[in-house]
């Protein structure tokens, strides 16, 4: 058996299982990073938010306060919001609609986090049984010649192992950033649950 140790070798000797086990991570790391881009770029985007209400709360001009609102809001997060915030529907009504934009609102700031846990939680897994399988893969044929040799097993047992490394280096980054951006989100959806009750309270008032 050879025992050459690189990837191409890893590559050339494994079966369909295994490539599919690799391909499904690469894909994994693909999606996962796309997202993780994606997030940083809202995240910049969302850092404006404090400059939006506060231009809206000293806009006292009802007719062009949204509009000033609206150039820090490129996510379309608070603007449903503040346009509710002359309507004319009683209190209950308006309560309603606050409610029904503060989930939309949510729901936006949540997209893509599903993804990056899944691939935090099942990366490594999938790592796993690659390595699981290639081990398995390489002790079979060792069986079949019919005699053991430590040499001709460490190369392509330590290749199996990369299948774990993999798995682990597309969880983490995709751990890391799931937990960045959901401790972000709290403190943006507070904000924006906040603007909701001061739009409620004012008309009320």
């Amino acid at each position: 058996m050879d025992n050459t140790f690189n990837l191409q070798h890893f590559w050339s000797q494994g079966d369909g299982f295994s490539h599919f086990t690799a391909l499904l991570l690469l894909l994994m790391s693909v999606l996962s990073w796309g997202v993780i881009l994606l997030r940083l770029s809202m995240y910049l985007r969302l850092r404006q938010m404090p400059k939006g209400l506060a231009a809206f709360w000293h806009n006292k001009d009802t007719d062009t306060r949204v509009a000033a609102l609206a150039p820090f809001d490129k996510e379309q997060l608070i603007t449903p919001l503040a346009q509710l915030a002359d309507s004319q529907t009683d209190t209950p009504t308006l309560e309603r609609k606050l409610a029904h934009a503060v989930r939309l609102a949510n729901n936006q700031l949540d997209k893509g986090l599903t993804l990056l846990a899944t691939v935090a939680s099942s990366a490594p897994f999938v790592g796993l049984l690659g390595t699981v399988w290639g081990i398995y893969r390489t002790l079979t044929s060792v069986a079949a010649q019919g005699q053991l040799d430590i040499a001709n097993i460490i190369g392509p047992v330590g290749e199996a192992l990369i299948m774990t490394a993999a798995g682990l280096a597309v969880a983490l980054p995709a751990l890391f950033a799931y937990n960045f951006f959901s401790r972000n989100n709290q403190s943006h959806q507070t904000e924006i649950d906040a603007f909701a009750h001061d739009i409620l309270n004012s008309h009320a008032g």
